[in-house]
């Protein structure tokens, strides 16, 4: 594939770690940087973006796989700034898809990425080989975990790995003259955390598994893994959430949650992407989303203040009375 556009896929090996709420937010976060953003729902035979924000598509990927549209198709555009290709629930051969339904969905995957500058691939739950492979289609594999289920970031990241590892081997072997990549490098997405530092050390207790049980175990492969960032944990947003069905970062824009997803997507959008966060970049990235905060809390208010008063009074000197 030619990677000129970055291609994020999500994914982990266990549901109810808000994997679909963070790509819908995170998608709408990318595409408010003016960034052209498509979101596909790939969790094939179970997808639920569609209820997270309201927006159901005239048509989605069954009518895909059944030769009844092609993938360009299936492009709506949500109204949260970034585009859609919905999913289905409940159809198993959706969920269980042939290698040539598969190379199809590739092929046409590339060809519809091209328009976009980012796509964002919200995988099924589950390390089955469909999900692994197209989170391994991506530019960069996102693990979306929480401080309570290391256990399965650590299978998700096995089960990636050793995909990896087995597709590089067969590459060598069958095309003349290809290079295999040494190393698997995911990103980890910390989710539902009380704070950042209990983001990091989660993380790094992880990265401490991998390195002690994965790394150095196959050689000549290794994992390489980056702290893309953490989300606050915040239960009654989430519902409001569901219940509304809007992205988090849209129900309440000046919230943790909010916040926490506007410095992930800038560690995206940035020219530095995927460098992990350090104390330095965080603050760069903080200050910058502030600043980008206050500007819009100070337009909210100044529209609020525009209609209670719409009309404009000059303002009085500093000495001067209400007579003059």
């Amino acid at each position: 594939m030619e990677h000129q556009r970055k291609i994020l896929a999500l994914t982990s090996s266990k549901g109810g770690v808000g994997k679909t709420h963070v790509a819908v937010s995170l998608s709408a976060a990318i595409a408010k940087r003016n960034a052209r953003v498509l979101l596909i729902d790939a969790d094939l035979g179970n997808g639920t973006v569609s209820d997270r924000i309201g927006f159901y598509p005239k048509f989605n990927l069954a009518h895909f796989f059944l030769k009844e549209k092609d993938l360009g198709d299936l492009i709506e555009e949500t109204p949260f700034g970034f585009f859609l290709i919905g999913g289905e629930r409940g159809n198993f051969a959706l969920a269980n898809l042939n290698y040539l339904q598969k190379m199809k969905f590739l092929r046409s995957f590339i060809k519809v990425s091209r328009n976009f500058d980012f796509v964002v691939l919200d995988l099924a739950s589950g390390i089955n080989r469909q999900a692994v492979d197209f989170a391994l289609l991506a530019e960069k594999t996102i693990v979306v975990t929480s401080p309570n289920d290391l256990i399965s970031a650590y299978g998700s990241v096995r089960a990636c790995f050793s995909r990896f590892r087995q597709l590089e081997i067969g590459l060598s072997k069958r095309i003349e003259g290809y290079k295999a990549r040494r190393f698997f490098s995911p990103l980890v997405l910390m989710n539902k955390v009380a704070d950042f530092n209990q983001g990091k050390s989660s993380f790094e207790a992880l990265e401490s598994a991998v390195e002690n049980r994965l790394n150095g175990a196959i050689s000549p492969f290794g994992i390489k893994m980056n702290y893309l960032g953490a989300v606050f944990h915040d239960l009654e947003l989430f519902k409001k959430s569901e219940e509304r069905q809007r992205p988090v970062s849209v129900v309440s824009v000046y919230s943790k949650v909010a916040f926490c997803i506007d410095l992930i997507a800038s560690a995206i959008c940035s020219p530095s992407s995927f460098g992990g966060f350090d104390g330095e970049k965080r603050l760069r990235y903080t200050i910058h989303i502030l600043m980008e905060q206050q500007e819009r809390l100070r337009k909210v208010l100044t529209q609020k203040v525009m209609k209670i008063s719409p009309v404009r009074f000059p303002f009085r000197q500093r000495n001067q009375s209400i007579s003059h």
